[in-house]
């Protein structure tokens, strides 16, 4: 119970910190979210701040799968289980990690079981291209072994889009857009191989819907969208002009950020203490989430300490 009311607290204070971060968050489709047991299935081009949009943004107290190698230190992962963390070892962990995803797929049954979400990446890790890459058999392998044990179960596959006008920066816009779920029970009754198969195409084919999807070897086309202002907010809209170009292309309308501009003044201390980390960042996918994160504790630690003396002010005051 106090775990619960620990997550909901952080939720609803990172949420707010989300609303600072990014200039505008959109949400549509909150109303497709069924009740009971959910896989949220969604792209994954932005590392850390793809699970925190879709755990603030769904309204539902969620579990999400997260790569085992943030879980090292004892303390971070004592950490990241309180905030319903799941780690997933891959194959660059080693392969007698992989053996420990059996413990991983037996929790997420539980949690489906008791008719809470998990969050999964069905891609398998993060990619900065504008497009679905191939998904990968875990999400299909979690779906059936909770079917195998709970049958009777209604398990549903929600295709998330997540949609960024630029994800490595501050101040940018998001759009979630939450799709049609997939009842994954008659996959399941097709049989493992031809299931697993049908299912992943039906949900790459949803979620290619959500997304700015540039098919492989269209170069030509990424780069018409690299030199125009496109809102990439609008993916439906964008993906009718892939597949015809006669139609209109939906652009940005050029906005000002006033609030954004007073941020800057306020965190400028903290955007001083950042910089010098950038330049360490190799994977730049990361460079949002750890910025926000960044950001986030520092402001947190900065309100902590003026909270605790203020309290000290407050009892020593005669």
């Amino acid at each position: 119970m106090m775990q619960r009311l620990f997550f909901r607290l952080l939720r609803a204070y990172v949420w707010a910190a989300l609303h600072v971060f990014y200039r505008h968050i959109r949400v549509s489709g909150t109303e497709k979210i069924p009740a009971g047991a959910v896989l949220f299935t969604a792209n994954h081009q932005n590392a850390f701040m793809d699970a925190l949009l879709m755990v603030c943004s769904s309204g539902r107290y969620t579990h999400f799968l997260a790569r085992a190698d943030i879980f090292k230190n004892r303390w971070a992962r004592a950490l990241l289980q309180l905030i319903n963390l799941i780690p997933i070892y891959r194959l660059r962990d080693g392969w007698q990690s992989l053996a420990q995803n059996r413990e991983t797929f037996e929790l997420c049954t539980s949690i489906l079981a008791k008719q809470e979400p998990v969050v999964i990446f069905p891609e398998g890790n993060h990619g900065s291209a504008r497009r679905l890459r191939p998904l990968s058999k875990g999400f299909t392998r979690v779906a059936f072994e909770t079917l195998r044990g709970y049958p009777a179960l209604p398990l549903y596959i929600v295709p998330v889009g997540v949609n960024y006008t630029a994800p490595q920066y501050a101040r940018s816009a998001v759009h979630v857009i939450y799709g049609a779920p997939l009842l994954a029970n008659p996959f399941f009754e097709m049989g493992e191989t031809r299931g697993a198969h049908e299912l992943r195409e039906a949900l790459s084919a949803a979620l290619k819907k959500l997304i700015t999807h540039v098919p492989e070897h269209q170069e030509a086309v990424a780069a018409t969208l690299a030199q125009q202002p496109v809102d990439y907010l609008e993916p439906e809209k964008i993906n009718a002009w892939i597949a015809n170009p006669e139609l209109p292309l939906p652009l940005a309308k050029p906005s000002r950020d006033p609030i954004g501009t007073l941020w800057r003044v306020l965190l400028f201390p903290v955007i001083l203490l950042w910089r010098p980390w950038d330049a360490r960042i190799k994977d730049r996918v990361f460079v949002a989430s750890l910025k926000f994160a960044f950001a986030w504790g520092v402001v947190t630690l900065v309100m902590g300490a003026l909270a605790l003396v203020g309290l000290f002010a407050l009892l020593t005051w005669r």
